[in-house]
Parts: C-alpha cells; sequence; structure tokens
C-alpha cells in the first residue's frame, strides 16, 4: 500500500472519560494527558498495532479519525481539496520530525494527513540470536537430496521503515 493509515485518533468532549474507557475495556495504556494539547493521550507500546491518540475535541463534538501517511503533506491536501475535500486544517509542524494537515472528505469524515519521521529499525543482532531462527536459519541451510531438480525462488524477510516486516523474493 503505497500511502498507508499510520495514527488514529478518537476525539470527544469528555477526554479523561474517553481515556479511561478504553483503558478499561482494551487494556490501553497511555502517556498523561497533555493539558496544551485539549488534555490529549497517546498510546504507549501499541505495536504491532499502529499508533493513535485520544484527547479533547476542539469543536466540542466526537470524531474518529485516521491518518494516512505521504510524501508530501501539501501535494496531498491540495489533491483532496480539488476532489471535494474541505481543508480543516493546513500543513502544519507539530514536532520537528512530523507533519500534518486534516479535511473533511465529501461524505463527512475526517481525515489527517501525516509526514513524520520513520521508527528507527530494531537491531538485526537481537533478532538474529533468537533461537527460533537460528533453528530456522540452520534448517534451512540443509538440502534434502530428492535427486530432482527445483526452480523454487528463495524468499527473505526485510524490515520496513516503519518497523513491519515485508516479504521479497530474490
Amino acid at each position: 500500500m503505497p500511502n498507508p493509515v499510520t495514527w488514529f485518533e478518537i476525539m470527544g468532549k469528555d477526554s479523561a472519560g474517553l481515556q479511561q474507557f478504553y483503558r478499561d475495556v482494551f487494556g490501553w495504556k497511555m502517556s498523561a494527558p497533555v493539558a496544551e494539547m485539549g488534555n490529549y493521550s497517546m498510546l504507549e507500546n501499541h505495536e504491532p498495532g499502529i499508533g493513535g491518540g485520544l484527547g479533547d475535541e476542539m469543536g466540542g463534538g466526537n470524531r474518529v479519525s485516521v491518518y494516512v501517511s505521504v510524501d508530501d503533506p501539501q501535494r496531498y491536501l491540495d489533491k483532496a481539496a480539488r476532489a471535494g475535500a474541505e481543508v480543516l486544517m493546513p500543513v502544519t509542524t507539530i514536532t520537528p520530525d512530523t507533519t500534518i494537515a486534516m479535511f473533511r472528505d465529501p461524505a463527512g469524515n475526517v481525515t489527517g494527513i501525516m509526514k513524520a519521521s520513520p521508527r528507527p529499525q530494531q537491531s538485526t543482532a537481537r533478532r538474529a540470536s533468537s533461537p527460533t531462527r537460528a533453528r530456522r536459519s540452520a534448517a534451512s541451510g540443509r538440502k534434502k537430496a530428492t535427486g530432482r531438480k527445483t526452480s523454487a525462488r528463495k524468499k527473505s524477510t526485510t524490515r520496513s521503515a516503519r518497523g513491519g516486516r515485508t516479504r521479497r523474493r530474490r
């Protein structure tokens, strides 16, 4: 998928109540709310899922939104506007590494676009030292003598910039 969903928000009139609800129901751990950001609290240890936050909706309503990862927020915001979206938030730098914008699509859904620095990759040394991986590596190095030729392609697994696994054929 060229532009995956990488963040979500659940916003409402009672951020403390929303945060407590999602902690109680799903066991989510969240950062302390930041008053200057509408009592916004972010998920902690959300892997393998996507990250997200819960807070007060500035307009006083309720909404659930997703953020789509893009390489050029202004270009995608302009593209959405040309396709009939209403711009709700212009391209805004939230942190030195994160830029967002928001729009309302023709059906009334609020969607965000985000450009963020990729997460650091996990150490390959730690992954390779896993007993399971070591067994798989040893097993894959052995060849069965079947007397037949095979044209099977080798597969390898790599880490994407976001930390997820991707398969590529060699």
